[in-house]
C-alpha cells in the first residue's frame, strides 16, 4: 500500500514537472518570437532613417508593442527559474524548512498582488469604454494594455508552480536547464 502512493506520488511530481517544462518551452517561444520581431522593426527603422527618404511610422510602435509583450511573457519565465535579483541577507541565514517557508510565504504574497493587479487591470485598461486606437497602426489601445493583464496571469501561475514544487521538495531552480534535460 505505502509503495503505490509512492509511485502515485511521484507519477504525479513526474507529470508535474512535465507540464511546467510545456509551459516554460511555450513562454520561452513566445518571448523570443517577440523579441525577434522587435529587432526586425529596430533595424527596419534604421535602414530606413539611414537610406531610404520616407521612414515607415509603424516601426517604431510595433519595436513598442513588441518589447512590451515581451517583458510580460519574460518575466514569468524569470520566476520560474528564480533569477529575479534580490537582497538576501536575511534568507542566506535561514535553512531547512524556515527558508522553505519563507519563499512560499513570499510567492503567496505576490501570487496576491498578482490577482489584484489582474482584477484592476480589467477594467481600467482592458476593456475601455472609449474605442481608442495607436496612432501609427491603428491598433486598439486594449490589446496593447492586455498586457498588463497577460503579465500579472502568467506572473501568478509562474509562482504558483514554484510553490507546488517547493511543497514536493523538487528542485525547480534547475528544473530548466539543459543539464536537467539529459
Amino acid at each position: 500500500m505505502a509503495s503505490s502512493s509512492v509511485r502515485l506520488c511521484n507519477v504525479k511530481v513526474m507529470t508535474m514537472k512535465l507540464l511546467a517544462k510545456v509551459y516554460y518551452f511555450l513562454l520561452s517561444t513566445i518571448a523570443v518570437i517577440g523579441m525577434i520581431g522587435y529587432i526586425l522593426a529596430v533595424v527596419i527603422q534604421v535602414f530606413s532613417r539611414t537610406f531610404l527618404p520616407v521612414v515607415p511610422s509603424w516601426t517604431e510602435e510595433a519595436a513598442r508593442y513588441l518589447f512590451i509583450y515581451s517583458v510580460a511573457v519574460g518575466a514569468s519565465l524569470v520566476v520560474l527559474k528564480d533569477e529575479y535579483a534580490r537582497v538576501d541577507i536575511f534568507t542566506s541565514k535561514l535553512t531547512g524548512a524556515r527558508k522553505t517557508f519563507y519563499e512560499i510565504t513570499c510567492c503567496a504574497v505576490m501570487i496576491i498582488f498578482d490577482v489584484y493587479l489582474a482584477t484592476y487591470s480589467i477594467p481600467k485598461f482592458v476593456f475601455l469604454r472609449f474605442r481608442m486606437v495607436s496612432t501609427a497602426m491603428q491598433i486598439p489601445m486594449q490589446y496593447i494594455n492586455f498586457s498588463v493583464l497577460l503579465f500579472a496571469i502568467l506572473q501568478a501561475v509562474s509562482y504558483a508552480i514554484n510553490i507546488i514544487f517547493m511543497i514536493a521538495g523538487v528542485d525547480y531552480k534547475n528544473l530548466y536547464s539543459k543539464e536537467a534535460a539529459e
